[in-house]
């Protein structure tokens, strides 16, 4: 049928040459498989963004003697909260489901799934053998009866969502042309030991897994441009001494150890220096050092209080907040031309905590009364966005890699726990709700 219209149309408009060079094109687009035809399914840019509803029934088993009927249920689930925390996708309720799967992964009664308003369908199955897992998944069109994607994974068992988070990023790069996000990992502090800890996760607040003993003070974690790198401060022993962990081999060494403060650590883009604040000359300044500790140059100096670093993408510029109009506020330091502009100007009572983005944005968190928000804004000052509001404190906020999604902490369920969000604002979701305390995330690669 889709054929048919089509030849109609370019019959239809077979006197003007730019109509049937139109049509030519929606022949090639609905007949020729190719990795880009899925791209065309999601602008990620749009102004507003409706989700698309997408039905995951129970993978199917495939597996000898039946081993893991659990995964059935627990691999399609990852996926499902994978996408749900995208913002772009609505995993459907089965109880809505009328169509029972066969073991034929191939056999899609569309019809079953289009009344119901599915407008996407992942079918997939999985054969675990010793330690090894093979999952196959075919992503559907149901609109179109069609196949959109079709792959295998291969992994192991005690790493499954792993393996699925692969799934995930396949599946939003050929929807949308972008990476995803699903294999990457926070850092953040915790304080389920009654001391604050720091902790890894995934980037969804699973496997989390403590980095640190110190049973003391261990503060703003912040991941490598590798990732393979984290920096804090920890108080393990006396004042705030900046310390350096290598994720591999589990090695920490001290970086900064001068008098005063040695806080706020940020990595210049190419992970070869990092920007701090040091008080071991009296005031405290923004200086940048080498991973030795060794001082490279003095960055920011004036009679006030300057701390929270962050580089821009390109590493020329650098964002940082200074009391020094009175209130704390964010400027921009102009490194080629020496040249330092103060970029918020709002009544707020202060403005801390930029991180940039990527994508050319600064995310920072703004107090006024007792409220604090998360707001983003341009590094010229422009195009100031309040992203949250009236949902108790949010602070700490991070970028992740792609400079899609922001991380925070709010105590908005009563203590603080990391929070998602996209970077417009919308699809707030929690991701840790253990024990303790969760806030100061850094997202990694």
């Amino acid at each position: 049928m889709k054929k048919l219209k089509s030849l109609l149309i370019l019959k239809s408009w077979k006197t003007n040459k730019f109509f049937v060079l139109i049509g030519v094109l929606l022949l090639i687009q609905i007949f020729l498989p190719n990795r880009g035809l899925g791209k065309m399914y999601i602008d990620i840019n749009a102004p507003s963004l409706q989700r698309i509803n997408i039905a995951f029934p129970d993978f199917v088993n495939f597996s000898p003697l039946i081993q893991y009927p659990e995964f059935s249920m627990a691999l399609p689930a990852v996926i499902s909260n994978d996408l749900f925390l995208s913002g772009y996708f609505m995993p459907m309720d089965k109880d809505a489901f009328l169509a029972e799967p066969t073991r034929n992964l191939d056999d899609v009664r569309y019809k079953d799934w289009s009344v119901i308003g599915s407008e996407l369908l992942l079918r997939g199955g999985f054969t675990a053998v010793g330690g090894s897992l093979e999952v196959e998944v075919i992503l559907f069109d149901v609109h179109w009866a069609r196949q959109i994607l079709r792959r295998r994974f291969l992994g192991k068992i005690d790493d499954y969502r792993s393996l699925m988070h692969r799934v995930s990023n396949e599946l939003i790069f050929e929807l949308t042309g972008n990476k995803g996000m699903f294999l990457s990992k926070l850092a953040f502090v915790g304080t389920a030991t009654g001391y604050k800890e720091i902790y890894t996760s995934d980037y969804d607040g699973y496997n989390a897994k403590r980095m640190t003993s110190d049973k003391s003070i261990a503060l703003f974690p912040r991941w490598s441009p590798k990732g393979d790198k984290i920096l804090y401060n920890s108080f393990k022993d006396g004042g705030p001494k900046l310390y350096l962990r290598d994720i591999r081999s589990g090695n920490v060494r001290g970086i900064s150890a001068r008098k005063g403060l040695n806080i706020g650590a940020a990595w210049g883009p190419d992970g070869t220096s990092i920007a701090l604040t040091l008080s071991h000359k009296g005031n405290p300044d923004i200086y940048a050092i080498d991973l030795k500790g060794k001082i490279l140059s003095h960055l920011i100096s004036n009679w006030g209080i300057d701390i929270s670093p962050t580089y821009s993408p390109d590493g020329k510029k650098l964002a940082f907040v200074s009391n020094k109009s009175g209130q704390p506020q964010i400027y921009v330091h102009d490194m080629l031309e020496n040249r330092v502009e103060r970029i918020t100007f709002n009544q707020r009572k202060y403005n801390t905590a930029p991180v940039w983005s990527k994508l050319n944005r600064i995310v920072f968190s703004g107090m006024k009364g007792s409220q604090i928000d998360i707001f983003t804004i341009d590094p010229d000052g422009g195009n100031l966005r309040q992203l949250t509001e009236d949902q108790g404190k949010n602070e700490d906020p991070c970028w992740s890699p792609d400079g899609r999604y922001i991380a925070f902490s709010s105590n908005r369920d009563g203590g603080y726990h990391l929070y998602l969000m996209n970077a417009n604002g919308r699809n707030q979701q929690k991701i840790t709700n253990f024990k303790g305390e969760q806030t100061s995330a850094s997202w990694s690669q």
